[in-house]
């Protein structure tokens, strides 16, 4: 989540903000205390589950009332699952607290089989690491269901302790880092980025200006291949289809792509030098990624050439706002290098990186109201399916559902209609005030 909005709000707003990620690194510490005050007052976790029930209670009304004037049945709906899960919380201590630790187990069952299996399929960089995190939270698991060695309602609390000190700590050590950020720099040289990745960066040594205000005369496009358009699927599995890849009627597993163009000057579409054919068990060998595992790669001239020698794309996706500079002088040291890897540096994580360069700082020309992004569902959103990609790796149908919401995110076309039309509203009310008013 730190590290979405840090690359949202960009290098400059945060050496201009830098004290700020000091306070909140002490209000982490100072809320860890609370929750020790807490446990120690009434031996439970109360003050936090309630505080969280009443702000996705209330982030639910919010979301729901520019809705109900409108046609969009996806707000509503959201609106409605996060009234319900914050009136949920809010019920739940009173109806009884293990049910509240029973979900939280089956969330740490599920994180923690994902870390497993993700990390155990692709030996990425400090794949044992992550493999040992998912087997912490196997046995936080067991620990909150068998109620030993302590009680669940003592162990919840002090993970919520131990979890914002984390924070603390790491917001810190970031705003340290970025108080020293050099300027025209990207926020995903820090360590908080360059540790996370599935392998070392590259191409970040480039001249990160600042966005322009100014709108670009032609939109940042994102063309997407779903596994399932490219190919001649054979059978239905939804899961796997959707996010990962189809396997068509010879057995042959079909992965999609992904391509990003900037007018006519920039084309990003990464391929293999030779296709890569492989049934599914051929596949699952073939994540691995390390650069050991890497082959050699080309990168494809135009949209209307990879149509012709393909198909027609899926999907398209456009960003009114971007920054095109950054693009530009990003892509000229990245473009240097053409290595392909089915995992680590494929067609969908040169897309993404090119995409993140595009979008650094967008969020922090909005000022305060940039940070309070973190208010907003679809950040939590946007940053739930970042996560699962970085921990697996990007693929066609994860970037499709991340730019969607990106989008809705950075433009909020809904909103800006609801103000605009709240502003009508005002507009007329004053007219009629200030009319003159007839004899009857």
């Amino acid at each position: 989540m730190l590290r979405l909005l840090f690359l949202l709000i960009g290098g400059t707003a945060l050496r201009a903000k830098w004290p700020w990620l000091m306070l909140a690194a002490l209000g982490c510490m100072a809320g860890a205390g609370g929750i020790v005050a807490d446990l120690i007052r009434h031996g439970t976790l109360s003050a936090p589950i309630t505080l969280t029930g009443l702000f996705i209670l209330m982030q639910g009304v919010i979301e729901g009332l520019p809705a109900l004037s409108g046609t969009n049945r996806l707000t509503l709906g959201k609106s409605l699952l996060l009234i319900t899960a914050g009136a949920g919380i809010l019920f739940l201590p009173h109806f009884g607290r293990p049910s509240a630790a029973w979900l939280l187990s089956l969330l740490l069952l599920l994180d923690g089989g994902f870390r497993v299996i993700s990390s155990g399929l692709m030996r990425c960089r400090r794949w044992q690491i992550k493999m040992s995190i998912g087997c912490g939270e196997f046995l936080l698991c067991a620990m909150i269901i068998t109620d030993w060695p302590v009680p669940h309602h003592i162990l919840i609390p002090v993970m919520f302790i131990f979890l914002l000190l984390g924070w603390s700590l790491n917001l810190t050590k970031v705003a340290w880092q970025i108080h020293r950020l050099p300027v025209q720099s990207s926020v995903a040289t820090l360590e908080l980025f360059t540790s996370k990745g599935l392998r070392e960066p590259h191409g970040l040594d480039y001249c990160h200006p600042d966005v322009n205000d100014s709108t670009p005369q032609q939109p940042l496009n994102l063309y997407i291949w779903t596994p399932t358009g490219s190919g001649n699927v054979a059978g239905s599995r939804p899961w796997f289809d959707r996010w990962v890849a189809a396997i068509d009627h010879r057995g042959v597993v079909s992965t999609g792509h992904t391509s990003l163009a900037m007018g006519n000057e920039i084309y990003i579409s990464l391929y293999p030098e030779d296709d890569i054919e492989l049934d599914l068990k051929g596949f699952l060998q073939t994540l691995r990624a390390r650069q050991e595992f890497d082959v050699a790669g080309r990168l494809q001239p135009s949209l209307e050439q990879e149509i012709r020698s393909w198909c027609v794309p899926d999907r398209r996706i456009s960003l009114s706002h971007y920054n095109q500079a950054a693009l530009r002088n990003y892509w000229e040291k990245y473009a240097t290098d053409t290595h392909y890897n089915l995992t680590s540096r494929n067609c969908s994580t040169s897309v993404i990186q090119a995409l993140d360069v595009a979008t650094e700082g967008l969020l922090g020309k909005r000022g305060l109201y940039g940070f309070l992004t973190v208010f907003n569902p679809d950040f939590w959103l946007l940053s739930l399916i970042r996560s699962r990609a970085e921990g697996m790796t990007w693929t066609p149908g994860l970037v499709m559902d991340y730019c969607q919401t990106l989008q809705r995110l950075l433009e909020c076309p809904q909103r800006a209609a609801a103000r605009k039309q709240a502003s009508g509203w005002l507009r007329s009310l004053r007219q009629v005030r200030r009319a003159p008013r007839g004899i009857h």
